[in-house]
């Protein structure tokens, strides 16, 4: 299942959606249709993930009654997606976590993970343009998986881990490099507004068969600028989970960015990096989940 936080022209506030092939089912006009009595969020699925059985049967429901009101379901191109997580205690990132990264830096592999972390004015959603900071000078993009846990993890092992994942998204991590190198710590550069595009959609973990086989792909202007997979992550989903739980208590909602493979403008040559500016088109992919667009505005 395929979970969208969106707002319409006619309903400013936040709804619930699911993704299907011709468009996004709204939960609560859905529900209501169908006599259902729960009230589904976010939040709620997150903390009791039961509800996705009652949810999915809603789905098939609408899928198998003829007749049923257009209303329900939304259009794409009507709507205005808002960040999957609206409001996460935390948003940690790992660096340097992808070996091709590391050869194309000529880097060394770390023998923990690189984190550091990102804050909630960072987050914006699928099609939401990106503005560009009077300070910003180098902007560079960075396509990578994201974790949205699910349940309260402290001190587990890479075993429990997957026990604590809600599902998967779509995030850019992206970065001012001129600013991120000022000094020898890493978040100003990494956590101006809008600089944490998450989306368009939370995978439920059922969805995604085997993370360690899982492209990731990003685009800019059509053109393909990095193209890796997560079987080359050098700490895996459980470790980084488990090695996070050991340290702090993750909490439902929280957002782990789990690296980039290479291609970001930064690894490149002097001469052959070209920073993106304004009217730049960025996609980034990852195969199960989705896609995510963003435009530089």
């Amino acid at each position: 299942m395929k979970l969208v936080h969106y707002y319409t022209a006619s309903h400013g506030q936040a709804q619930l959606g699911i993704e299907l092939s011709d468009g996004i089912l709204n939960i609560e006009k859905t529900s209501r249709y169908f006599q259902d009595q729960t009230t589904y969020t976010m939040e709620k699925l997150m903390k009791d993930p039961k509800l996705l059985k009652p949810l999915a049967k809603l789905v098939e429901q609408f899928k198998a009654t003829k007749g049923t009101p257009e209303a329900l379901l939304e259009q794409r191109d009507q709507l205005y997606y808002l960040p999957v997580i609206q409001h996460p205690e935390k948003i940690i990132c790992v660096g340097m976590n992808y070996l091709d990264y590391i050869k194309e830096v000529d880097g060394e592999i770390p023998l923990k993970p690189v984190l550091y972390n990102k804050y909630n004015n960072a987050l914006a959603g699928h099609n939401q343009e990106i503005p560009l900071p009077s300070v910003a000078r180098k902007v560079d993009y960075s396509a990578e998986l994201v974790v949205v846990i699910g349940k309260e993890a402290f001190n587990i092992s890479k075993e429990q881990a997957l026990d604590h994942v809600f599902g998967y998204t779509v995030g850019n991590d992206l970065s001012d490099r001129s600013i991120q190198t000022n000094t020898s710590q890493w978040m100003l550069g990494k956590t101006l507004d809008y600089f944490a595009p998450v989306g368009p959609s939370i995978a439920t973990k059922d969805e995604i068969s085997d993370l360690k086989n899982l492209s990731v792909t990003l685009t800019v202007n059509n053109e393909v600028r990095q193209q890796g997979n997560t079987k080359d992550m050098i700490f895996d989903v459980p470790y980084i989970i488990s090695f996070l739980s050991r340290h702090l208590t993750l909490k439902p909602g929280d957002l782990i960015f789990t690296g980039t493979p290479k291609g970001v403008i930064y690894s490149q040559d002097k001469v052959d990096q070209h920073w993106l500016t304004q009217n730049d088109l960025l996609e980034a992919s990852i195969s199960g989940i989705g896609t995510l667009i963003n435009q530089i505005k």
